[in-house]
Order: structure tokens, then sequence, then C-alpha cells
């Protein structure tokens, strides 16, 4: 019997206390619309899930790392493995338009509309050739939606 209750403290110990592993984040956890944050600035809002499926073959051909996506709650993700659905020869010959994508959703980092208003004003700050960048960044602090941030960071 005593042997019995060792066996079992120990594989216990190996079973309970085991952290549970939140399941990967779909497009069903996405509050739409959500903004993707390309490299030099690009902001670019997808008003659903079947506007995020395609994107920008200029846009996509200028990552070089997953760029991160920020949904309506604030939550924030990266588009891992994003590519076109389209092989290399289809994206030569068609350089510009827009293409079908495939990714996997990531969390990423802490969340939050002070997170999310910092991945944009980092965006924004990248924009070297503005003129305003200062009354930008009021602006920018002053929003309180999604889309009225990534407007302030995507407006000319």
């Amino acid at each position: 019997m005593c042997r019995f209750v060792k066996w079992a403290a120990v594989l216990a110990l190996f079973t309970g206390c085991r952290e549970k592993v939140a399941p990967a984040p779909t497009l069903a956890d996405l509050h739409f619309p959500v903004a993707v944050i390309f490299q030099k600035g690009s902001v670019a809002l997808y008003s659903d899930a079947a506007a995020l499926g395609t994107m920008s073959i200029g846009q996509l051909n200028a990552v070089t790392e997953p760029p991160p996506l920020i949904d309506s709650s604030f939550a924030i993700y990266r588009l891992a493995k994003l590519r076109s659905t389209h092989n290399d020869l289809w994206l030569m010959a068609n350089p510009t338009g827009i293409t079908p994508v495939s990714f996997t959703l990531e969390r990423l980092g802490p969340s939050g509309m002070d997170a999310a208003r910092e991945l944009l004003r980092a965006r924004l700050d990248a924009q070297t050739w503005r003129t305003d960048l200062d009354e930008k960044r009021r602006a920018l602090a002053a929003e309180q939606t999604l889309t009225g941030m990534a407007g302030v960071v995507r407006s000319e």
C-alpha cells in the first residue's frame, strides 16, 4: 500500500503541475476591423476575415519579419508564416495587385490600448519624411479606437 501511495504521489507531481497551454488563436478570435503594421510605417486596415485573406503584393514582398496585427479589442498578434498562396513564378509574373495569403496567428507580448498605441507610434516615428510628427504623435495619443489610431499613422 505504501508503495502505491508513493507512485501515486510521483505520478501526480508530473501530471498535475503541467501548465495548461492556451490553444493557438484563430481568425474567429479576432475582433474586426484589424490593423496590420508593415515595415517602413505602412499600416493596413482589414474590415473582416475575407479582407485579411488577401494582401497587396508590394506589402507582402517587403515583409522581412512577421508583421504585428492589432484587433479592435487591442489584442496583439503576429502574422507568422505569412506568405502568398501563389507560387514564386506567379508572383514574379504579377508584381503588383492583390494576392491571397496564408498565415498563422501567434499571440504577441502584452496587449491593450497602450501596447497597441506604442506599436503604432513606433511606425509613425519611422516615417522620418513627415514634417508634422509632433502633431501626429499628439493626435495618436488622443485617439481611443483602433481605426482612429491607424488613421493618424496612415494619413499623409
